[in-house]
């Protein structure tokens, strides 16, 4: 049973508990005791491993060195490597991985960016029935993520697919190597697409269908489930103590929900990264199927499912804009720079209008390159407000509950600019939670505490470690002003309303 917001249990503020959130393109890890202090942060950009022909993979072996070394960083500037309790990771999914008989990689993990398989799911896996995908798994196939990298690896590297004896994903293997033990949550298992998510089990069907067995797969587990022990070939590797707690996490955003206190049907957290998304807590599971959500089981059966509506991958659209149309120069970090004429814009951009989803930049750039550099930036920050306007519009609509909280986190968070667009769009104030640009992270230090006792569950330990917020207020005039120019934008794009 879920703690009341206004009641949480005593934690003992000795302990010490590290949350990763594992990103597309960046890794975050924090050090935080029972409190929510962060006693250490630590970062490092994923080595994403690109071609000319658009396949993104990873190398599994640096990339566990890499997670090791932001914990050997974060153990290094405490005394006691014993004061840790547990380790918890949480983060982006969706990178395929197979593993031969001794669990070792038998080729570089494709990434969930990789668009190799991109509306091919039909020969992939011919006579495999979408929908039954869609509501047995809680995501729609559409031709990548991890069964559409199998269905290629089946057709196209079958040696590889020979020598596999275990068909997994890459934070599957990262508890592997941390505790000896091949397990996946029931949170990040959704991103396979092999789960049946109701029955939290493995999919029966799927599984014959792919000519697979269940241990051949990870092990599911709760999120916030101990799930071993540090091995001592990881504790060397990593400077934890040996017996440090490993404990199961859960997909981004759902851990970036926990961490601030988006628990109820009506809020709302967007999460601003490589993808933006907006998370929201569901009571009823068929509400998210009607509007073809996302869904990630998050708090049930006791509590909300969570449903995502996701703008892929903006983030990386955006930048080609940006090193194209407002390069930085005289030493003006390239951010700053958009920051900065972002706000010397008027709203509605001159009436320039970018929609990133429809418009990449090669198809787009003789109209950008007549643009002035300031209304470039403003178009891009409302364009993916718009958006998201749209989407926060379609989820109202779907459940039909009061409006609640709405929560910004990640790297936009730090914008003087792009949370106020937020907010007059939306025409509802918006929170940022002090620790938001380490939202997930500190919502893997919650399962950590969950699954070691420290905390009694969810709301415990939110109540036990949120930080202050700041609330940024729509300005009246220009939320009036914003909603004639997306009318114009939805009309212009053809949004669906």
């Amino acid at each position: 049973m879920e703690t009341p917001l206004s009641e949480a249990t005593d934690s003992r503020s000795g302990d010490l508990l590290i949350g990763f959130d594992l990103g597309t393109s960046a890794m975050k890890a924090v050090l935080s005791d029972a409190g929510g202090t962060m006693v250490g942060q630590a970062s490092r950009q994923v080595a994403l491993i690109r071609t000319e022909d658009q396949r993104v993979e990873l190398d599994a072996e640096r990339y566990f060195r890499d997670v090791c070394s932001l914990i050997k960083e974060l153990v290094s500037a405490i005394d006691d490597p014993g004061a840790v309790t547990a380790i918890c990771l949480s983060g982006a999914s969706g990178n395929t991985l197979l593993l031969d008989e001794d669990h070792k990689p038998v080729r570089n993990v494709i990434s969930w960016l990789d668009t190799r398989t991109a509306g091919q799911e039909a020969k992939l896996w011919p006579g495999l029935d979408p929908e039954r995908v869609y509501h047995s798994a809680g995501w729609p196939f559409d031709g990548t993520f991890p069964l559409a990298h199998l269905g290629w690896l089946k057709r196209f590297e079958p040696d590889a697919w020979q020598k596999a004896r275990t068909f997994t994903m890459l934070n599957d293997y990262l508890y592997y190597r941390l505790c000896g033990r091949l397990v996946v949550d029931h949170s990040k298992a959704t991103t396979f697409y092999l789960q049946d998510q109701q029955a939290s089990t493995w999919s029966s069907e799927l599984l014959a269908f792919l000519g697979l067995e269940p241990d051949q797969l990870s092990e599911l587990l709760p999120s916030g489930a101990v799930c071993g022990d540090v091995t001592p070939d990881a504790a060397q590797a990593t400077g934890l103590a040996p017996g440090t707690r490993v404990v199961t996490g859960s997909f981004d955003h759902p851990s970036a929900a926990r961490s601030t206190g988006v628990f109820t049907e009506g809020d709302m957290l967007i999460s601003a990264g490589t993808s933006w998304v907006v998370f929201a807590p569901i009571r009823d599971r068929n509400t998210g199927l009607k509007g073809r959500m996302l869904l990630d089981p998050f708090l049930s059966p006791s509590g909300c499912w969570g449903a995502m509506f996701a703008l892929t991958a903006v983030a990386e659209k955006m930048k080609v804009y940006l090193d194209n149309g407002i390069a930085a120069a005289d030493g003006e970090a390239l951010f700053e720079r958009f920051d900065r004429l972002a706000a010397e814009a008027n709203p509605g951009a001159d009436g320039l209008f970018i929609d990133l989803l429809k418009q990449p930049y090669e198809q787009n750039k003789e109209l950008v390159a007549g643009a002035r550099p300031e209304n470039i930036a403003r178009a891009l920050m409302e364009g993916i407000v718009f958006l998201i306007r749209n989407r926060v519009d379609r989820l109202m609509r779907l459940t039909g509950s009061p409006s609640g909280r709405i929560v910004l986190t990640g790297g936009p968070t730090r914008s003087p600019i792009w949370p106020s667009i937020l907010a007059d769009v939306l025409n509802r104030p918006v929170v940022i939670s002090a620790t938001g640009e380490h939202a997930g992270a500190m919502g893997a230090v919650l399962l950590a505490g969950i699954g070691t006792a420290v905390f009694r569950d969810t709301r415990d330990g939110y109540l036990r470690t949120r930080s202050s917020e700041r609330i940024i207020a729509p300005d009246p005039e220009r939320s009036r002003q914003y909603e004639e120019l997306y009318r114009e934008y939805a009309d212009r794009f053809d949004l669906d309303e």
